[in-house]
């Protein structure tokens, strides 16, 4: 396995293993009703904090390790196939990023056509500054879930080139 491919499924470890485990508890603690908690929003902050940090580091060791483990000759050499399917990754994940992020636009502008109509009002559900943690929230998953799509789309194609 080339280090490329091994840096791409690097990448896929990280966005599913670190960030699945995150978008996970905070899912969890929305489907408990705590939204409408004062402390969500320094909860989520110090959660997302330790997932930053625990990607970066399993990031940097396990490339480390790829280095080690790969040949000099993989690591320098790169041709237009890989550079090809790094760009048809990247378009097909750019294309992914674009539709997310209208889509969550298009959702926050009827939740916001919809909210003062809720039947005990928007404050039932949320407060404010916990929306505001909640979308940001789903503008990070988009991310996650974009880069996703790279590195899986990416390693597709370098496989399919062998």
């Amino acid at each position: 396995m080339s280090f490329r491919e091994k840096h791409l499924w690097i990448s896929i470890i990280g966005a599913v293993g670190v960030w699945g485990f995150y978008f996970w508890s905070v899912g969890t603690r929305v489907a408990r009703g705590e939204l409408t908690a004062d402390g969500f929003a320094g909860d989520v902050g110090g959660l997302f904090f330790i997932c930053l940090v625990g990607v970066v580091v399993l990031e940097i060791v396990l490339t480390f390790i790829a280095i080690a483990t790969t040949s000099k000759v993989d690591k320098t050499s790169r041709d237009e196939r890989e550079i090809s399917a790094a760009l048809k990754g990247s378009h097909v994940a750019l294309m992914s990023l674009i539709t997310l992020i209208i889509t969550l636009a298009l959702l926050v502008y009827l939740g916001g056509l919809v909210g003062g109509n809720l039947v005990e009002g928007r404050s039932a559900y949320t407060t404010d500054v916990n929306a505001m943690v909640l979308l940001a929230n789903a503008l990070v998953a988009c991310l996650v879930l974009a880069e996703a799509i790279r590195a899986g789309v990416t390693l597709v194609l370098l496989r399919g080139l062998r």
